[in-house]
């Protein structure tokens, strides 16, 4: 009973933390390495990579298998590039890959795991943070770091989504500034579109926005989130894009957002009145916006009879 005593502590630690400590974690909670052998011998514990013990019978989740990469890297690493995306949530980023950013090469044997290497320390501690008690590189660095590996689109909607939920583009720029090096696509990628974003005044509203957008390039006059008002000043609508001139109005008409009865009748009583304003609505479903080619030519030639009307 006493020998359990211990073990239920550094239980308790563990169960908080994915499942996972290291040896030294478990010392510490009154574990001696002879009952951590016990507790290996007894199917209690495993131990996937040497120094980090798992306890048997915890979820198995991607979660687990970042935190325990971090605890293998004997705390030099954290969770990177997709890994990071993942961890914060941010647009057309899940679970999946393992990506670990480590100052230099570790020998740590694990299944799926891409070793990247940067750096990671001293006075630019704050590119780094804490996310589901797992140690990540923050937004900023996160987003510098993508581009090496990630397709721009896929960047923009990381980028989109981070500028959505406040993170500050001064912040981003500062840190893409800081890290870049002639050459390093990464925070060219992430520099490049804060230049765009710094022409506009306000982000995109969801991913299916980003995947509009990269349709209606190219297409003269389109600006985003664009308010409509009539001869009197009175407020109308605001438009997801909109071509002024020709007074064109693009929505991005996600189920999300525009599904059900109530939705469907605002959506209604909106479009009427932008119709009364001498406006045209044209919706795009995410069907619709994963062909962006067909998409854009669509628009071109709504843009044309428009003209010609």
């Amino acid at each position: 009973m006493v020998a359990c005593a211990p073990w239920g502590a550094a239980g308790e630690f563990a169960a908080s933390r994915h499942g996972a400590l290291t040896r030294s974690q478990a010392a510490a909670h009154g574990i001696s390495s002879r009952m951590i052998q016990r507790l290996l011998r007894d199917g209690v514990l495993s131990e996937p990579v040497p120094g980090v013990l798992v306890v048997v019978g915890s979820v198995p989740s991607w979660h687990q298998n970042v935190y325990v990469a971090t605890l293998a890297s004997r705390r030099a690493g954290a969770g990177g590039f997709r890994s990071a995306a993942a961890l914060h949530r941010l647009d057309s980023h899940e679970p999946g890959p393992l990506d670990l950013l480590l100052p230099n090469r570790r020998n740590i044997d694990l299944p799926n795991l891409v070793q990247h290497y940067g750096p990671m320390g001293g006075e630019h501690s704050v590119d780094f943070t804490e996310v589901d008690g797992i140690r990540c590189t923050g937004v900023a660095r996160t987003l510098c770091d993508l581009g090496s590996v990630e397709s721009r689109e896929l960047v923009k909607m990381a980028f989109e989504s981070a500028w959505r939920n406040g993170y500050s583009l001064t912040w981003m720029r500062q840190t893409a500034e800081r890290l870049h090096r002639p050459g390093q696509r990464g925070t060219g990628v992430l520099l490049r579109l804060l230049e765009t974003a710094e022409t506009q005044t306000t982000p995109t509203e969801s991913a299916l926005e980003v995947r509009v957008e990269r349709a209606l390039a190219g297409i003269p006059g389109v600006v985003r989130q664009f308010s409509i008002f009539d001869p009197t000043g009175r407020f109308v609508a605001r438009t997801d894009f909109a071509i002024p001139d020709l007074k064109i109005a693009i929505e991005a008409h996600s189920r999300r957002f525009h599904f059900g009865d109530n939705r469907e009748d605002d959506d209604a009583v909106r479009e009427a009145k932008m119709q009364a304003q001498g406006w045209i609505v044209r919706y795009v479903t995410n069907a619709q916006a994963r062909n962006p080619r067909s998409l854009g030519n669509s628009v071109r030639a709504l843009v044309s009879a428009r003209k010609t009307a």
